[in-house]
């Protein structure tokens, strides 16, 4: 008794369209697999962005606003010099009356800050600077990299704008980091933060 074979295998037609089907899903798989890697990467680097300069702004902040401490009535501290693009200042941080030589060979501690400065050099660094008591340069430190821009602008207390040393009691910072994110060009951040200088009302 003959038994016919009923099976039948793939045709070559039905294997190109198989091919040209999973062609097809692969490269679509490939695209969203590549359009999530860029994501992920540009959003890392918009949070590493938005840290450096949330991280650089607040240490500004935190010194400026101690700018003119002067716990003991002296006179000496307060703020030395300024520009757009740079502000120095002192404070009497260990509270003895005096401005303190900055030493840095055995590391930076409270009374090395009593006198210091933030600059941004125009070529993407914002870096601090340490000085003796009689104004020498003691060491500088990177403080940021990747910035585009740092601006101070000054104010009196009416809150009106000046270069009057003696009269600033506010300081804002304007500060704008930017980094690459791969294959979608830059990713820039810019935070705007006001500094109120309380102790300068006293001096």
């Amino acid at each position: 008794m003959n038994m016919k074979n009923n099976k039948k295998g793939f045709t070559a037609i039905e294997l190109l369209v198989s091919l040209a089907i999973l062609s097809i899903a692969l490269t679509s798989i490939y695209s969203m697999y590549m359009s999530f890697i860029r994501t992920c990467t540009k959003e890392g680097a918009k949070i590493r962005v938005q840290q450096n300069v949330r991280s650089g702004l607040d240490m500004m902040i935190r010194d400026i606003r101690l700018a003119g401490l002067d716990p003991e009535g002296t006179g000496d501290f307060g703020i030395v010099a300024v520009t757009p693009q740079r502000i120095q200042f002192t404070a009497d941080l260990d509270m003895d009356g005096e401005v303190d030589d900055a030493d840095a060979s055995d590391g930076i501690d409270v009374p090395d800050l009593e006198h210091m400065a933030y600059e941004y050099d125009g070529n993407g660094t914002l870096k601090m600077f340490l000085y003796k008591a009689n104004g020498d340069p003691e060491t500088d430190e990177i403080m940021a990299e990747n910035v585009t821009d740092l601006t101070f602008i000054y104010y009196d207390s009416n809150d009106d704008t000046t270069s009057d040393l003696d009269a600033i009691r506010t300081v804002d910072i304007r500060m704008t980091i930017e980094k690459s994110a791969g294959r979608d060009g830059q990713v820039s951040r810019t935070l705007v933060k006001r500094v109120k200088c309380r102790n300068l009302d006293y001096n």
